[in-house]
């Protein structure tokens, strides 16, 4: 085997062994790794998050909208009101008729958070 390719396959050896290191790190937690037992013996993987009340789905229009990301600036004149989820307003989109594809309701000065059709 020539040099070259020796020194070659070592690189790439040395590579592949620190990127699997790396990779068995327990990103669940930032810049850090569990103690083994405590890794062995955990219920979950990922972080649970609770839904907050702006987080569940509304019905308004004859069907159930979800609350969607991200906020789309648009302006005020171009949106109709439609009716309430919940004690939210909800608009469409000026010209449009039921179904809707997707309703607005408004999050500041020409911000707009929108809201899919789940049904």
């Amino acid at each position: 085997m020539k040099p070259g390719r020796r020194t070659v396959r070592l690189c790439v050896v040395g590579v592949m062994t620190v990127v699997g290191l790396t990779a068995c790190r327990d990103n669940g937690l930032p810049d850090r790794n569990l103690p083994l037992e405590e890794a062995r013996h955990r219920t979950y993987s990922y972080p649970v998050y609770e839904a907050t009340p702006g987080d569940r789905p509304v019905a308004a229009a004859g069907r159930n909208w979800m609350p969607s990301l991200p906020v789309e600036k648009i302006p005020d004149a171009v949106l109709v009101p439609v009716g309430n989820g919940g004690d939210t307003p909800l608009y469409a989109v000026r010209g449009e008729a039921e179904p809707y594809d997707r309703l607005y309701a408004q999050v500041g000065a020409g911000e707009w958070r929108p809201y899919l059709r789940l049904q």
